[in-house]
């Protein structure tokens, strides 16, 4: 990219998190944040997920979590304590869609990257349900501190340091700062590998399996409350 791309890319993404700082539910610019922070690391995480047969499976496929091809109303009828179940309850509890996150790319020219982004997304609600986790302000800077564990995305960095200027510190949340964050990183950074399951595989399985079979730790909820 040439000079004025990258003064114009790092325009974008410091008007962005003015933005976000203000009011934390613009998602839409914090995916403008992950676009164009999150290129190299995406292409790197395309290739390790290359080298496994469920993440050739995943590219192959190409999954998306969308009510185009996601029954939900089936989702509903599963118990509370399978994943698909516990994950429609949290998206119907918290008045939420996993259509937002599906959303098209407006940053990425490379398809497979594009997609890789979008799944990110729609499974990031799926993480809070194997966390458990809501998706007030600090719980997301919590969840970000396992994607950043996970993944080590630019745009979980700067919402676990700026995120937690706003909704931590500000809101005095000493045992999430102190604790939560530690423990979430730690999660993600001790879990399996988690963007190349296809979770349309297991929604039908107790939430517990599931957790145990990726090294899933769910936080603590006495630092959160």
């Amino acid at each position: 990219m040439d000079v004025v791309g990258v003064m114009k890319d790092s325009y974008r993404v410091a008007q962005a998190v003015v933005r976000v700082m203000a009011d934390s539910t613009k998602t839409h610019e914090i995916h403008r944040v992950e676009e164009i922070t999150g290129r190299p690391r995406y292409r790197a995480l395309l290739a390790a997920l290359h080298g496994s047969s469920e993440g050739q499976r995943l590219l192959m496929q190409r999954p998306e979590l969308s009510s185009a091809q996601v029954d939900f109303a089936a989702l509903r009828a599963l118990p509370g304590d399978t994943l698909g179940g516990a994950y429609a309850r949290h998206l119907d509890g918290n008045s939420i869609t996993a259509d937002y996150q599906a959303a098209a790319t407006r940053h990425v020219d490379d398809p497979d990257v594009a997609y890789l982004m979008r799944r990110f997304r729609q499974t990031h609600d799926i993480w809070h349900v194997l966390l458990g986790l809501g998706i007030a302000g600090h719980e997301e800077v919590i969840v970000h501190a396992f994607s950043f564990g996970q993944l080590r995305l630019p745009v979980s960095a700067m919402i676990m340091l700026f995120g937690s200027l706003k909704h931590i510190v500000l809101e005095r949340r000493w045992g999430a700062l102190r604790h939560s964050m530690r423990e979430a990183y730690q999660a993600g950074r001790d879990a399996a590998p988690l963007l190349g399951v296809v979770w349309e595989d297991h929604w039908h399985e107790p939430i517990d399996l599931v957790r145990a079979r990726y090294r899933v730790r769910p936080l603590e909820r006495r630092w959160l409350d």
